[in-house]
This record gives structure tokens, sequence and C-alpha cells, in this order.
């Protein structure tokens, strides 16, 4: 008897063990190819997939550590060995009002898988590659874009010293759920190619306000849409990921638009 209960209790355990293990993100999941650094997504061909208020919510960051870090921080003396990246805090800044929230703010959170490397699993090693998982049920929306806030330790005339560094510029867009457009509304409004290399057909908006701005908030272009299909240049805009509010009656949608060379 005491046997089988020993038995079905170990048999529990390793359950639990493989249900924590295969929560976790997989840190050789993105292959970054002969870079020396790299984030993904990168805010730029790949993203955080779009989160919705009150929608239970997942994703994963995968970091590439540098062996050096001059690789992260180019000012950094000797170009000494990196000991260490630490990830201290994940922000949302509000494109359009500025404001900045801790993830913790806006119902996230993240759970770091260093493989074990270190006792703090958001302690990656230099050279390594890790990951971090994303999750929680948002509970505000907005236009945000991510940073990943980290230290980055290095070893230097024999002392060890952190110099903090932002991965910023990462679009993470939450939206309210209905996006105060009805559904009928979101299904016809479109902003194609997307990505584009210069220019964009608007279609379906004809009668709304249209403000496009950059990913720090900064006004591109404010115009009204005239016609059923617009096409809109982007000449003289830096590539980049750009955001496209519409209003019209109260309604409000954004779309997140790439603009590629």
């Amino acid at each position: 008897m005491l046997k089988s209960i020993l038995r079905g209790a170990a048999l529990a355990l390793a359950a639990l063990v493989c249900v924590s293990i295969s929560a976790q993100c997989d840190p050789a999941a993105v292959d970054f190819g002969e870079e020396p650094w790299g984030l993904a997504p990168d805010g730029e061909v790949t993203f955080f997939e779009p989160a919705s208020v009150g929608v239970a919510y997942t994703d994963d960051v995968h970091l590439l550590v540098p062996s050096f870090a001059s690789e992260v921080v180019p000012e950094t003396p000797l170009d000494a060995p990196i000991d260490s990246v630490v990830i201290v805090e994940v922000l949302l800044v509000d494109t359009i009002s500025g404001d900045t929230l801790n993830f913790v703010d806006a119902g996230l959170e993240y759970a770091c898988n260093n493989l074990g490397d270190c006792t703090d699993p958001c302690t990656f090693l230099g050279g390594g590659q890790y990951c971090a998982t994303f999750t929680g049920v948002p509970s505000i929306s907005g236009e945000f874009m991510l940073s990943l806030e980290v230290e980055v330790w290095a070893t230097i005339f024999g002392f060890p010293l952190a110099t903090p560094f932002s991965f910023s510029g990462f679009p993470f867009p939450i939206s309210d759920g209905t996006n105060n457009v009805d559904a009928a509304d979101v299904a016809k409004t479109q902003a194609y190619p997307n990505p584009t290399a210069g220019a964009f057909v608007l279609d379906g908006a004809v009668g709304c306000q249209a403000v496009l701005r950059s990913t720090d908030g900064q006004l591109v272009r404010q115009w009204r849409v005239n016609s059923l299909r617009e096409q809109v240049e982007m000449t003289g805009c830096a590539p980049g990921v750009y955001f496209l509010e519409l209003t019209a009656e109260g309604r409000r949608e954004v779309l997140r638009l790439s603009l590629v060379r």
C-alpha cells in the first residue's frame, strides 16, 4: 500500500515537472544565424502578437547574448567579455501620450528561462541564447512600444561593472476588445501593401480623420480621407513602424504599418 502511494506521488510529481518544463519557452526556437547578438521578435520584420484587454495573452521573446560588451554598449572599454545580461524590467510606452507603464501595471508579467545556468532565471550568461515568456490578462489598452530594460555585466580592470541598456522600439498594441469600431467597419478597413516600400492604399476609411505617427509619437501627417480607396505616399519617411489612427463619429481604429526599403 505504501509503495503504491509513493509510486503515485512520484508519478504526480513527474507529471508536474513535465508540465512546468513544457510551459517554459524554448531558447533554441529562434535561429539568429551568424548574428553576434539579437532580439526576436525584432520589431521590424517580426512582431509580438497583438493583445486585447480581458483576453489571456502569451508570447515569447528570445535574446542572443553577445560574448563582448562592446557589441551591446559600444563605449565599453577594452572590449570586455560579457559576464551576464540581466533583465531588470519590461516597460510599455504609450505612443500617443508618452506615458510609461511597468508590465505589471498592464496586467502582464514575464518568466525567464536560462536553462538553469544561473540561480536567477533572468540572468543570461555571455555567449548564450535564452528566452522569456510574456503572460497575463491585459487590463489597459493602447498603442504601446515595449522596452526590455537590462543590465550588461562585464569585468573591467578586475572589477565587475554593470551598464544599463534598453532594448526599445518594439510595437506592442493592446486593443480594448472592440477597438471602438463596429466589427463590420474593422473588416472593411484595410491598409495595403503592408509592409510597404513607399506608399499604401487606405481602403474603406472614407470620412475618417487620419493621423499618421512614428513610434515615438511624432506627427508625420494628418488629413481627412475623402475617397473609398486612397493612396498615401510615405516619401521622406524613414524605414520603420508607424501607427495610423482613424477616427469618425466617436469611433477609433489604429492600424500598424511597416515601411521598408
